[in-house]
């Protein structure tokens, strides 16, 4: 199984990276951005129910000011809400909430950018260090085929991953209309607590899995794939699950044909040839 490099994948804006800043904090008044907040609330649906959800949404839009920012204090008598959303993370909340809060303080410091920029760095370095092996959950996408089997005439492999050794590491990649790369939004949605504690104690960890929904996101136009990855180092070459079965192409030659026939046969898998 072939990890290949991002930045050779066929999606040319494949994990590239941004820094804005300003979608999380307004630079001039240190005021949260509803952006920043909408994604602390989008982090907590998870634990509640619909009806809170959109209550705490609507007091969001309720308490932004027409500039877009949200400010400190009104966040603080936001955790209120949080708090009634899901009662049973309640303390989890009001950490994540002061953090929250303290983001625009720290951003101030300045021995903060010191240690912004190895985690920066890290980001903008993972489309050549971080590897991908893309798979399909189908053996039927006529696009699939033409385009990597030479219009029907290669195979594909089906692989049994339940037992699969690295199968944590096959994730389903999602499809939107517009992929976040601000790296800002991801430390939001991702390591907000350790960005703040490694704050705090001097130091933090710039390590490229914090950034890894940058590697399951891709545009709408790619969804006829059914994608699916597994992620590891660039240009590692990882052991294969066990092959369940090999499709046949419609138009592959009487050579290859009995080629791939006698290798499925001395290792008792299934062949199928497709009409």
């Amino acid at each position: 199984m072939y990890l290949c490099p991002a930045d050779k994948e066929d999606d040319e804006t494949e994990c590239m990276t941004t820094v804005d800043f300003e979608r999380l904090v307004d630079l001039e008044t240190n005021n949260l951005k509803r952006e920043c907040v909408n994604q602390i609330i989008e982090l907590i649906k998870p634990y509640s129910s619909e009806e809170t959800y959109e209550n705490a949404k609507n007091k969001i839009l309720a308490i932004t000011r027409k500039d877009g920012t949200v400010p400190a204090n009104f966040m603080l008598d936001l955790s209120l809400e949080l708090q009634e959303m899901a009662p049973e993370y309640k303390e989890i909340i009001v950490q994540l909430i002061n953090r929250i809060v303290a983001i625009p303080e720290m951003l101030d410091k300045p021995e903060i950018s010191s240690q912004l920029e190895p985690l920066f760095l890290t980001a903008y370095n993972a489309r050549k260090e971080t590897g991908i092996c893309s798979l399909a959950e189908s053996n039927d996408i006529d696009y699939m085929w033409n385009k990597y089997a030479k219009d029907y005439s290669g195979y594909c492999i089906e692989y049994d991953v339940s037992d699969y050794e690295y199968n944590i590491g096959i994730l389903p990649v999602i499809y939107q209309d517009e992929r976040e790369t601000n790296i800002i939004m991801q430390l939001v949605g991702s390591f907000i607590g350790q960005m703040i504690t490694g704050f705090s104690n001097g130091q933090i960890q710039a390590d490229s899995s914090h950034f890894i929904r940058l590697f399951l996101t891709k545009y709408k136009k790619w969804e006829y794939q059914k994608e699916w990855r597994l992620i590891g180092k660039a240009n590692d070459k990882m052991k294969a699950p066990k092959i369940k079965a090999i499709y046949l192409g419609k138009n592959i030659n009487n050579i290859n044909k009995q080629k791939m026939v006698e290798y499925a046969e001395k290792r008792k898998i299934d062949i199928i040839q497709l009409d």
